[in-house]
């Protein structure tokens, strides 16, 4: 996933491919990308997670269907270890925004990490993390990635920060809808 070179098409479903489908099927397009896509490799081609697309497509509805292909708990176990401020770099990505790393670091070993730069690496490797290898910066690709960090921070002590997360993104998504009475409610960030 860092550097698939010629097999970068082979790794997912296209963008092209997905379309396709959406409108074969008479399905939202626009919300599949927002949802599954987000994986931007090389010369700017779109990958989108097959097992979303056809799970999604099967039973006609946009939707989580991440967790049949890797459970949160590994997610969990892996954003627990708070290594070299790795809590901080994965709260402001929740918030929509890329963390530098150094992926070369990561010497493929999954139970030996020394930094926050070996355990964002392997959460490329695993998909949870898209990496962008001209700004040397990774970031959760899509709203359903996104909704499996929120399920791994359940029960834990990021719980605040999850929170303030979501109230972050109601205050944003009244903005854009220009709920003024909402906006101007007071807000709870913890």
């Amino acid at each position: 996933m860092l550097q698939p070179d010629v097999l970068a098409e082979y790794v997912g479903f296209t963008e092209s491919e997905v379309y396709r489908l959406y409108q074969t099927y008479d399905m939202d397009f626009e919300l599949a990308r927002e949802w599954y896509d987000g994986y931007t490799l090389e010369n700017g081609l779109h990958i989108y997670n097959p097992k979303s697309v056809v799970d999604s497509v099967r039973r006609k509805r946009i939707g989580n269907y991440w967790t049949g292909t890797e459970t949160y708990e590994s997610l969990k176990y892996y954003i627990c270890m708070d290594f070299d401020g790795l809590k901080g770099a994965v709260t402001q990505m929740l918030a929509g925004m890329s963390c530098r790393i150094n992926p070369a670091k990561f010497q493929n070993d999954i139970t030996s990490f020394k930094s926050r730069d070996d355990i964002l690496t392997l959460l490329v490797h695993l998909r949870y993390l898209t990496y962008d290898a001209s700004s040397q910066t990774v970031h959760i690709p899509n709203e359903e990635v996104k909704n499996e960090f929120f399920n791994a921070a359940e029960g834990t002590d990021w719980k605040p920060v999850t929170d303030a997360v979501h109230a972050s993104d109601k205050l944003l998504k009244a903005v854009w809808q220009g709920d003024e009475q909402a906006v101007n409610q007071p807000w709870s960030w913890s």
